[in-house]
């Protein structure tokens, strides 16, 4: 009876819905690393780009008086970002992933260093005059019974998650622009061959990328919450680039496996509330989450190619087969 009584008080919509919020800023780093991918760039640098979107949204708000505003400014100095990663990796062939890991302390300590310059705050910044972003209630939607409370009363970043995963959907899969970004991520030569600009595509995907990012870094600071610590995203940057991976660079894929990665942390966040587990413990399930999905990653790739060698060796034996020539009657 105590086992039914626990995970009810576990289990219950006001956790589904901070799971939904919590899938956000993952949802969006792994669209815009998701994105990059398929255009064939790993983009390593989503963790940085998402801490520079909460900064410049949060400091945005409070010098501007605008919230909204400062979401916008976000995504600005995000698409900035990821057009500086662009043009560094295009015009000097940096390596990737150093580029990236460069980037990512960077940006670090960056804001640790404005933080403290610039406000004269150690370790977390706020100010009481900025607000945090309204809640939207969906008319009808808000008086249905359980649907209602689950996806209605968002604010917009949350609702503009699921937007951008269903459109960039619609781009990646049935769009002419969408077609030249997989051929550059399939081959790239074989791209230039046919006279697609192999340069601007990757120009473009980056710079999504980086707005996506800060997007979802805005949402931490000015959507979840008011204020701006440092190391603000704990590693959801990371966590985004397993979601992507693990929903096979697949918008639709990345936006289930982005709840997936939510309703862990919500979960873990519940835990420490009504049970006496360790919260070094608790806290620690979003990361076992994470490993466990990039297992199975590893494990699905090397089923694909073990399926692949044995439809290679059945075509091999039948077309060895179709070639024996039987002794005529």
């Amino acid at each position: 009876m105590n086992e039914i009584q626990i995970s009810q008080d576990i289990i219950t919509l006001a956790v589904i819905r901070s799971g939904i919020r919590l899938a956000t800023p993952i949802i969006l780093g792994a669209l815009g690393f998701a994105i990059c991918s398929r255009a064939g760039v790993l983009n390593f640098a989503i963790e940085g780009m998402m801490l520079f979107g909460a900064f410049a949204a949060i400091v945005a708000a409070f010098l501007l008086g605008n919230t909204y505003l400062g979401v916008v400014v976000a995504i600005l100095a995000g698409g900035l970002i990821g057009a500086f990663f662009a043009a560094v990796y295009l015009k000097y062939r940096v390596d990737l992933v150093i580029l990236a890991l460069a980037l990512n302390l960077f940006i670090a300590e960056m804001t640790v260093f404005f933080l403290r310059v610039v406000f004269g705050a150690f370790g977390s910044w706020s100010d009481p005059s900025i607000q945090q972003l309204p809640e939207i209630n969906i008319p009808l939607l808000d008086q249905i019974p359980i649907l209602g409370p689950l996806l209605s009363g968002h604010n917009i970043i949350v609702y503009t998650s699921w937007f951008a995963s269903f459109a960039l959907y619609v781009v990646l899969f049935h769009t002419r622009f969408g077609r030249h970004i997989r051929a550059v991520g399939e081959n790239q030569s074989a791209a230039e061959t046919v006279g697609i600009d192999v340069a601007r595509v990757k120009i473009f995907v980056l710079i999504l990328s980086g707005c996506l990012a800060a997007l979802g870094g805005a949402f931490l600071s000015v959507g979840h919450l008011t204020l701006f610590t440092r190391d603000m995203t704990g590693g959801r940057g990371w966590l985004a680039v397993t979601a992507s991976l693990f929903g096979l660079n697949h918008p639709i894929g990345v936006l289930f496996t982005g709840l997936f990665f939510g309703f862990a942390d919500a979960f873990a966040v519940r835990l420490q509330t009504v049970t006496d587990i360790p919260p070094s413990l608790v806290q620690f399930l979003p990361n076992v989450a994470a490993l466990v999905a990039l297992v199975l990653v590893g494990a699905r790739g090397k089923l694909r190619e073990e399926l692949a060698r044995r439809r290679f060796r059945q075509r091999a034996q039948q077309e060895v087969a179709a070639t024996v020539v039987t002794p005529a009657e």
